[in-house]
């Protein structure tokens, strides 16, 4: 039988309740921010937990678009130096944080730009040819890092505080941030770089498509692109915007298009290398003993002139060194054809811009060799590097407006951009100094978007490819490509 409780005892716990009421709305009064900062918890926390990993907590917001590889390793690395950082001397701190910084910078950088580490400082070592601060998002990631790390160090150099903080709070939120990370940011995307493709063989575009099997068997001239950043587009809607040029009916009636995805690994020097010449090592090992067995040098021995062109710096990852070694008889770079065209296109990588290759091509083949020779061209596009500049295109994609076709602003101005150079190529398929001729057209690597609903746009380590075959050949020269390749028209 439940017996009521006396009149006493409600009143106690009336009182109590009051109580505890009263002194939760006191202390919800007397709160105050910056005490709660100064507080040693807290201090610890920013030191070691959310200061250094401030990108990747913004990755974890939906509302801020931003990707970046899981972090796992170097999160615990933060939270573990800001443990230690209460018994060690602050030098000893700062020495050991600037390693952890740099090992989270080659380690973040690798697996965003697709770059193994060796090849990641030799792109450092190239870097005073890169305008960082003409690309405002280069120039903000710069100022946040810059920021963060001074203020990571400032609060490590509180010992006092950092001893006073409670560690098992730190160490319950690095796990759980962690792990948060790492299932929201793991993504095949980035596992394509060119360290994850050591063993697996080697497949190109130009062996995919037949180019290979076709050129320089037939005297026609031969052309090769390599186009910046030239992902495949999941939504085929898209891509029959970006590659709408092809559709042109003097094409059509000139050429058999045909267009499929082909895998890659690496960055662009590893895209080169695998259309080229067919491996994936790096151009540094490879081109000075073992030149002799890529396109360029194989076409020679079969009576072509060749030329590379490429619309920046010749001294960018040596270009201007390694590629005489792999059998080209002329290359022409961005200095020379800023000459010829008087513009100039890109930020952070500027050079010429690729719309205006089309003349500039087509003159210097005519002065590569006399009229009865035949040609091997290859050509490197640059302007769509990611951070692309706006404003160069011609193409007008609406990027900015409600009816962006390609809902990313950044991919739609790649977008543009990729337009205008399917543009220029279907002017150099007309042209008679170059056509016809067996062109095959393919990316070096997907984009590396810093946005994630960017980089999903597009198939995880694919990039697209295009073979334009002269109508006369087209019978002979296009297999059946199966599941990577179709007719485009």
């Amino acid at each position: 039988m439940l017996v009521p409780p006396a009149p006493q005892e409600l009143d106690r716990a009336a009182a109590g309740t009051w109580l505890r009421w009263h002194a939760l709305l006191s202390s919800i009064r007397t709160f105050s921010p910056s005490a709660f900062v100064r507080s040693p918890t807290v201090i610890l926390l920013l030191a070691g937990l959310i200061l250094p990993n401030l990108l990747s907590l913004a990755s974890l917001a939906s509302f801020i678009d931003v990707g970046l590889p899981p972090r796992t390793g170097c999160i615990i690395f933060y939270a573990t130096l800001a443990i230690c950082a209460r018994r060690l001397p602050f030098v000893v701190t700062g020495i050991l944080f600037v390693v952890v910084l740099g090992f989270d910078l080659i380690w973040t950088l690798a697996l965003m730009f697709g770059l193994a580490p060796s090849e990641l400082l030799v792109a450092l070592n190239h870097a005073k040819r890169i305008h960082f601060f003409a690309s405002p998002l280069y120039m903000s990631l710069i100022v946040v890092m810059l920021t963060t790390t001074l203020s990571t160090l400032y609060l490590l150099a509180q010992r006092k505080k950092l001893v006073q903080g409670n560690i098992y709070v730190l160490f319950v939120a690095t796990l759980a941030f962690a792990s948060l990370d790492y299932i929201s940011n793991v993504s095949p995307h980035y596992q394509y770089g060119s360290m994850f493709g050591r063993n697996v063989p080697v497949v190109s575009a130009a062996d995919a498509s037949g180019f290979n099997a076709v050129a320089g068997t037939n005297g026609k001239n031969v052309i090769l692109v390599i186009v910046e950043s030239l992902g495949y587009l999941i939504d085929p809607g898209q891509r029959a915007r970006v590659d709408s040029p092809l559709s042109d009916p003097r094409i059509a009636k000139k050429y058999v298009v045909t267009t499929g995805a082909a895998t890659y690994y690496g960055s662009t020097t590893s895209g080169e290398m695998r259309e080229l010449c067919e491996t994936r090592s790096f151009y540094g090992d490879y081109a000075p003993k073992y030149g002799y067995s890529c396109l360029p040098e194989l076409l020679h021995r079969r009576g072509y002139a060749s030329m590379a062109v490429h619309s920046f710096t010749g001294s960018m990852f040596e270009r201007n060194k390694w590629y005489p070694r792999v059998g080209f008889d002329k290359e022409v770079f961005g200095d020379q054809i800023i000459k010829q065209t008087g513009r100039m296109c890109g930020s952070a990588f500027r050079g010429a811009c690729d719309a205006d290759l089309g003349p500039v091509i087509a003159k210097e083949a005519r002065q590569l060799a006399p009229p009865d020779k035949p040609r091997f061209i290859y050509w490197l596009t640059l302007n769509t590097h990611i951070p692309v500049a706006p404003g160069d295109a011609r193409t007008n994609f609406h990027c900015e407006g409600a009816g962006n076709p390609f809902h990313q602003p950044v991919v739609c101005r790649m977008a543009e951009l990729w337009h205008d150079f399917f543009g220029t190529v279907t002017q150099l398929a007309l042209d008679p100094a170059v056509g016809p001729a067996e062109i095959l057209i393919v990316g070096d690597h997907a984009p590396p978007l810093w946005s994630k609903r960017g980089r999903a746009m597009f198939a995880a380590g694919k990039v697209a490819w295009y073979r334009l075959t002269p109508r006369t050949d087209a019978a002979v020269s296009n297999p059946d490509h199966g599941a990577s390749g179709m007719a485009y028209r």
